[in-house]
């Protein structure tokens, strides 16, 4: 959430009183916490926990970051908006990608998230002091198990401190055990003899003796609130030893004794004051005057606070305050007690000015009060949009929840927005909740149906129908991702296709996603393309950039997967801009460094495909978006077993294995299945991987879209195990399907596994033709990567296309662009500095190969060639020098030039070691 919509109260240190009773004990207590993770301030209400806090953090030169809690920050992302913004008051300029999450409604996994936020932390290493003040407001578990791992990952830099009316259910046993843990609790803050009489003669300014102060002390036990309410009675009681004796320090005596002796004194218009805004938690002026109708509302706080009414400043100014918790529970008892009737008018008062000022969080809380339902869910829908684009999804959820059915019956767009919003933030929902949602949903029906309707506006009823058909194209796309089913989806879009009714964010945003995915799943990509570009249109003429950036995201996937590479980088351009200045709300912020790495990839651009790849994941981390996760994992397993790096390729398919067992999505399992073959094979662990091949689905399903990145791992593993007739029959319906719906991008992953198999058969002139088809598909675009994936095979079939010259110019003439983009690609391969493992074929029994020096790399950034390249292959095969000079109708001389030139490049001393070393570079 933005945080120009967060009370700055919140995150500011509350100013001192004049006078305070000085703590050096606890505050040396306190000063210790810069050693340790935790310092829990643990005690009943009264003990001057805020004071000592503020006190001590007031005088304290180190950054101090202050929160004071309430009960409306148990969402998730409001909790942790309010925590950043803190952080960042304090000096700390971190959190901002931890703080995008917001402005997502997908669940988000927070663990990631701070992880996000810990490495911000640890690396700006300034020393900061987190204050949470009032934590036991917090009944959130997630925000409990944010908090732990927040706990048990703490950089050096941050300390925790927490004050609270009871222990938190915290790891509290495990941190006191290993010596982590502050503990300051009541006997530590109650005042002791020499304190209680500072407090009283210094602070209260009372006149007593040793004798009388005593035994106020004992009578209240040092608790603080206690002396002070005895002090502000003590004013008035000529015969202080009577009341004295009477006097009794327990709290239930003291909310009682307040009634009688603090406020019956009071004139009229100052008790009128005090009831009539006791019902707000916090107050200004502005409110204070709605309320009570004072217009000396400044004033009037000005003076209670002077009159140590229990009244607590909550900044600088002076404009805002609060009432001590146990003081401001006196005033509503008695409220409740002599005006009754008051109590629900006062809350509605509030809740309207809190709603006029645009703060939803209080004006629900006051509504709420006034148990009137109806008028609740007259303001709650009004913020609607509001809280989904906050991230608020959890908050929005739950007030709509506590509202009656009848009561949603009777707000039907208020009953639909809940229904798709649980839908977003809980897609597979359990058996309770599916009842309730269907419940809602035929109230909405049969209001739509039945006269009940009349009370609505055509515009609205319009609007309530197309909530419908999308709730249902909605939920047969949810369906269809649990089970995996392309045409379930398609039916989906069908039905949403040609909606063109606009709507709230939350809904148009995602009005595109069912029939995009169902695309998605069918590989049909030329519709997609042309449905997204209209909608752009639209989209940009009424200037809605949020909209604009999932169309763009969408349009750019579609490119790549029609292999328009270089469309796709010019959109993903533009998408980059609008998310700058969108501000970075993600998923949208993490999809042009996704794209930039999948075309970084194609491209062959190692580093920034793998940075772009690691920061699309960071990114998107927190909110588990697996589209973007699955994407950006696919190109750094990939990449990491083109640098023969097993081991951080298996870490990541481990992770993507992970999430998947957490989301058992069944869309999901072909990438997986993929990523482990691929793994298997570079490890050359081909049971493994034939077992895989023996069972998967994939013999079957080869033709689903949604399911060719497994039916591409079993052909490798075809290929692996020499099986070559089976691998091009399954990749000659890969292609035949592709082809029919134009996705070149697919086809031109077809068509070089085509090559290798048929390189494998010994059918050069065959995987030649299909090789001529495959360059002059790829030349446009610049793909270099699927031919080193390719590898050995690959790599001779492009040496054999551009060293057979009189073939290639008589079957299919190639111009001068394809010739060199051939020699480009022949250099990349040079330029590899160790062997390709990811996708090349390893044949039985094959051995592991010498590896070239570094300084042998670098020589071959200068590539052999082409007549260097037909030289090679003519000493692999065990010509000498002479025999060589024969083949090529050379003079020896010649012949022995480009056997030196040769090994110069590969930087060997014979023949048998630059042979070794140009298989080891993939040159044979």
């Amino acid at each position: 959430m933005p945080e120009s919509s967060l009370l700055v109260t919140k995150f500011t240190i509350p100013p001192l009183r004049s006078t305070l009773l000085p703590r050096e004990h606890l505050f040396t207590v306190l000063n210790q916490s810069r050693s340790y993770p935790l310092t829990l301030l643990s005690a009943s209400a009264g003990y001057g926990k805020t004071t000592l806090l503020s006190a001590w953090a007031s005088q304290r030169s180190g950054q101090v970051a202050w929160l004071a809690l309430d009960e409306q920050d148990n969402d998730p992302a409001r909790f942790w908006a309010y925590v950043i913004a803190a952080l960042r008051k304090a000096g700390s300029p971190a959190g901002e990608a931890t703080l995008a999450m917001s402005h997502f409604p997908q669940p988000a996994h927070l663990s990631s998230a701070l992880t996000l936020l810990i490495n911000e932390l640890s690396t700006l290493g300034q020393e900061t002091i987190l204050i949470l003040d009032d934590y036991h407001l917090i009944k959130e578990p997630t925000i409990h198990e944010s908090l732990q791992f927040l706990l048990d990952h703490l950089p050096a830099c941050l300390h925790l401190l927490l004050a609270t009316r009871g222990d938190p259910p915290l790891a509290l046993a495990r941190l006191r055990a290993r010596g982590q843990m502050v503990e300051i609790r009541d006997t530590d803050l109650r005042l002791d003899s020499a304190e209680a009489a500072s407090f009283l003669t210094q602070v209260m300014v009372l006149s007593l003796s040793e004798e009388e102060i005593r035994l106020l002390e004992t009578r209240t036990e040092g608790w603080v609130a206690g002396l002070q309410l005895a002090a502000l009675s003590l004013r008035r009681h000529a015969d202080v030893s009577a009341f004295l004796q009477a006097f009794s320090g327990s709290q239930r005596f003291i909310l009682d004794y307040v009634q009688e002796e603090i406020l019956g004194p009071l004139p009229e218009s100052y008790q009128r004051f005090l009831l009539y805004t006791s019902v707000l938690e916090r107050m200004n002026a502005e409110v204070c005057q709605a309320l009570s109708g004072e217009q000396a509302s400044q004033q009037m706080l000005e003076a209670l606070e002077r009159a140590n009414l229990f009244l607590v400043p909550l900044d600088e100014e002076r404009r805002w305050y609060r009432f001590h918790t146990l003081f401001r529970e006196v005033l509503l008892a008695r409220l409740q007690a002599t005006q009754p009737e008051q109590v629900l008018h006062l809350h509605r008062e509030a809740a309207l000015w809190y709603h006029q000022q645009g703060w939803p969080h209080e004006a629900i809380s006051h509504a709420r009060a006034t148990q009137d339902a109806l008028f609740m869910a007259e303001l709650l829908e009004g913020y609607v949009e509001q809280l989904y684009l906050q991230g608020e999804i959890k908050t929005l959820l739950a007030w709509i929840k506590l509202l009656p059915q009848e009561i949603l019956r009777a707000h039907p767009l208020l009953a639909t927005s809940y229904i798709f919003a649980f839908r977003m933030l809980s897609p597979f929902s359990d058996q309770e909740e599916r009842v309730y949602l269907h419940q809602l949903r035929e109230g909405v029906e049969q209001t739509v149906q039945s006269e009940d309707q009349r009370r609505l506006s055509l515009a609205e009823q319009e609007r309530l129908r197309y909530r419908l058909t999308l709730l249902d194209g909605w939920e047969l796309m949810t369906q269809a991702l649990a089970d995996g089913n392309g045409e379930q989806l398609s039916r989906a879009a069908e039905q949403m296709e040609h909606l063109e009714f606009s709507d709230d964010t939350m809904w148009q945003q995602h009005r595109l996603a069912p029939f995009a995915i169902a695309w998605r799943m069918a590989g049909d990509f030329l519709p997609m393309v042309t449905a997204l570009q209209e909608s752009r249109k639209r989209t940009r003429m009424a200037q809605n950039r949020y909209q604009e950036a999932q169309i763009l995201w969408g349009l750019i996937a579609a490119l790549i997967a029609l292999g328009r590479l270089s469309q796709a980088h010019d959109h993903n351009q533009e998408l980059q801009q609008l998310v700058n200045r969108l501000g970075g709300p993600l998923p949208e912020a993490a999809y042009p460094n996704l794209f930039q790495a999948q075309l970084a990839y194609a491209w062959n651009r190692l580093e920034e495909a793998k940075s772009a790849a690691h920061k699309a994941i960071e990114q998107t981390a927190p909110l588990q978006y697996l589209d973007i996760l699955i994407g950006a994992s696919e190109v750094l397993i990939s990449l990491y077993l083109a640098q023969d790096d097993q081991a951080s390729a298996e870490q990541v398919v481990r992770e993507m294995e992970r999430m998947h067992h957490a989301a058992e999505i069944a869309l999901i399992r072909p990438w997986l299945e993929s990523f482990r073959v691929h793994l298997w094979l570079a490890q050359g662990d081909l049971t493994r991987a034939a077992n895989w091949a023996e069972h998967t689905s994939s013999r079957q399903e080869s033709l689903i879209y949604s399911r060719e990145s497994a039916s591409l791992a079993l052909v490798r593993v075809y290929l692996a195990q020499q099986r070559y007739p089976q691998a091009l029959h399954l990749l000659t319906d890969l292609l035949e399907s592709a082809e029919q719906v134009a996705r070149r991008g697919s086809v031109i992953s077809i068509l070089a596994l085509q090559v290798v198999a048929l390189q494998g058969l010994g059918a050069t002139q065959g995987a030649l033709r299909v090789l001529h088809r495959l360059l002059t598909l790829t030349e446009p675009e610049g793909y270099v990567r699927v031919f080193l994936d390719a590898g050995q095979p690959m790599h001779q079939a492009l040496q054999a296309w551009l060293t057979t010259k009189h073939m290639r110019a008589a079957i299919f003439p190639a111009p001068p662009a394809l010739v060199s983009y051939v020699s480009t690609v022949l250099a990349s391969f040079a330029s590899e500095q160790h062997q390709i493992v990811q996708q090349e074929i390893i044949l039985p029994g094959s051995k592991a190969l010498p590896r070239p020096s570094s300084q042998t790399a670098q020589q071959l950034l200068e590539p052999l060639t082409p007549r260097e390249l037909e030289v090679l292959h003519l000493l692999a095969a065990g010509a000498s020098n002479q025999e060589i000079a024969n083949q090529l109708v050379v003079s020896l001389a010649t012949a022995k030039k480009h056997v030196a030139g040769i090994l110069s490049k590969l930087g060997a001393e014979n023949r048998t070691q630059a042979i070794a070393y140009a298989r080891a570079l993939s040159l044979l």
